[in-house]
Parts: C-alpha cells; structure tokens; sequence
C-alpha cells in the first residue's frame, strides 16, 4: 500500500507524547482524530531510541491505547504510530512519528514509602534496624552516583539507579555509609 501524500493533512494524530520523557515514568499513548479525513482499523506504535533498540505492537483498533516507558540511556527516543486512512477511492499508510528527548530523574526513596530528588532526610534499612540520615546535602543527583552530607558529619553514597514501577520513576538502589553497604529496594505499595 502506498504512503498518504505528504501535502494531505493526517486523519489522525498521536496523543499521550508528552514533550519530554521523564526516565522511567509510565506513558500512555493512542491516536486521536484530528477531524480531518478518516482512518480504519488498527494501527501500529513503535518507541525505539537513538540506536534503533525498541519494540513494536499492532493495536487492534484505533481507540486502543499503549502503556511504556523509557530508560536512562538511549536518547533521544522515537514514538512513531502507523494506521491506514481512506483517501478519495482508496486507501494509504500514514505514519506520524516524534522524537524526545528524555529528563534523567532519580529518586532517593524516603520513610521505606515513597521517592523524592534530593531528600534532606533518608532512612535506610527499611526491613531490619532502621538508620536515619537527616539534614542531607546532595551532589551529583541523578547521576549514576550521588553524594550527600548531613547531621553528624555522615556521608552517604547513593549508587545503582534502577525503575521502580511503584514510585514511576528510578531509584538509587544501592546506599554506602561508614563503610557498610545497603540495599534499597523498591516500595510494595
């Protein structure tokens, strides 16, 4: 089938894109009508980042909405949808396609529950004996290693930034203090 003429408005156009990704924040993106034209039955989303790794789904119907997300590495990402609209007596594939760039967020996880950037306060060993840290300064947040100071003289290293699908985000998971390692794993909400 042949492509829409490039100087036919889209019968259709995608909606969810945001204008920048957030690393590891949920989207949902679907096709909307743009009241011009007409567009049958399914179509295809496609999300793959600057080297071409992705993934891509047939949708059943044009109503059908996708959920992803996007990881810290490999942008800009692409978001691209294809479906076939009628034109005058036939048919032809439109593909509308977007490139983003994407935020590098990540969150420290506080009081075992919920994530912020840079938190002052940070308790680790959620499962056993908890440690609190209090009056942190950061350095190097949302970088693959973090450094915060705080009460006491503490020294805190935060490292390994993994998704965490319950905060929607990334989240350090892997703390240093005097000599000692920590896990930190992902709040069961």
């Amino acid at each position: 089938m042949a492509a829409c003429p490039a100087d036919t408005p889209p019968a259709m156009a995608l909606d969810g894109v945001p204008a920048a990704f957030v690393a590891g924040r949920s989207y949902e993106v679907g096709l909307a009508s743009t009241g011009v034209g007409s567009a049958v039955s399914g179509w295809t989303l496609g999300v793959f980042d600057r080297l071409g790794r992705g993934w891509s789904a047939d949708l059943p119907s044009l109503g059908f909405r996708q959920s992803f997300s996007v990881g810290l590495t490999g942008a800009p990402y692409t978001v691209s949808g294809g479906y076939v609209e009628t034109l005058g007596t036939g048919t032809c594939t439109r593909t509308l396609t977007v490139s983003l760039p994407v935020e590098r967020r990540v969150l420290g996880v506080v009081g075992c529950r919920r994530g912020a950037v840079e938190p002052r306060t940070l308790t680790l060993a959620c499962d056993g004996r908890r440690l609190r840290l209090r009056s942190l300064t950061w350095r190097g947040w949302h970088e693959d290693v973090a450094v915060g100071h705080g009460a006491g003289g503490v020294r805190v290293r935060l490292s390994r930034p993994r998704e965490c699908t319950e905060l929607d985000g990334f989240i350090y998971t892997r703390a240093r203090v005097a000599g000692r390692t920590y896990a930190v794993d992902c709040p069961i909400s």
